[in-house]
């Protein structure tokens, strides 16, 4: 059983839709961040960071907790057996493109909602600046979407599911056509419905 800590948040989505398509069993502890649930002595104690998502697998030991969503996913594709390849060329192109939206692109984005949302005064110029980033930095995703049907080849990966909570910028998708196909393609996929739900 794997208890999940989580919000709704892309990063929590994105651990959801994982765990949705390899079928193992889990439990959902929501994590309220607006109600600052995060940083309450429970949760700390599980995960001193205050982060989510978090989860505890009790099938390993005495309970292994993994945290950092892209950790994860590795985690858990691992323990599956599904959506990273053993081979090792086509495991780094996974790797290079689930790291690249880790390590670019969302850091970026919390940083423009934080100035926007949660900054007083709201820093606008500075979010736009970042907005704009995000949105030159997809042209990359673009441009491999239009060779492959997936985002790290032609096989469904942790890299497709690391990125898809993310994409609901409609001006984004009207612009670029590849990304737009591949973001219908996989939001079909019942797993990822059922996840994008979690938490309720």
């Amino acid at each position: 059983m794997i208890d999940f800590y989580t919000f709704a948040t892309w990063n929590g989505k994105r651990v959801a839709i994982m765990l949705e398509e390899t079928g193992l069993e889990y439990q959902v502890h929501k994590v309220d961040l607006m109600k600052g649930e995060h940083k309450q002595a429970e949760f700390l104690g599980i995960n001193p960071s205050g982060r989510i998502p978090t989860i505890i697998d009790s099938d390993e030991g005495n309970g292994l907790i993994v945290t950092q969503s892209a950790a994860i996913l590795v985690y858990l594709a691992e323990k599956s057996g599904l959506f990273l390849p053993q081979e090792t060329v086509a495991r780094a192109r996974v790797m290079e493109w689930l790291f690249f939206h880790a390590t670019d692109i969302s850091p970026t984005m919390f940083d423009s909602f934080f100035l926007t949302k949660r900054c007083e005064p709201n820093q606008l110029d500075a979010a736009k600046f970042l907005d704009q980033r995000i949105f030159e930095l997809y042209k990359n995703f673009d441009d491999q979407l239009a060779k492959n049907e997936f985002i790290a080849g032609n096989n469904y990966s942790i890299a497709d599911i690391t990125i898809f909570p993310t994409i609901n910028n409609e001006a984004l998708l009207a612009h670029y056509a590849h990304l737009k196909r591949w973001h219908t393609q996989v939001g079909e996929r019942e797993a990822v419905q059922r996840g994008m739900g979690v938490p309720k």
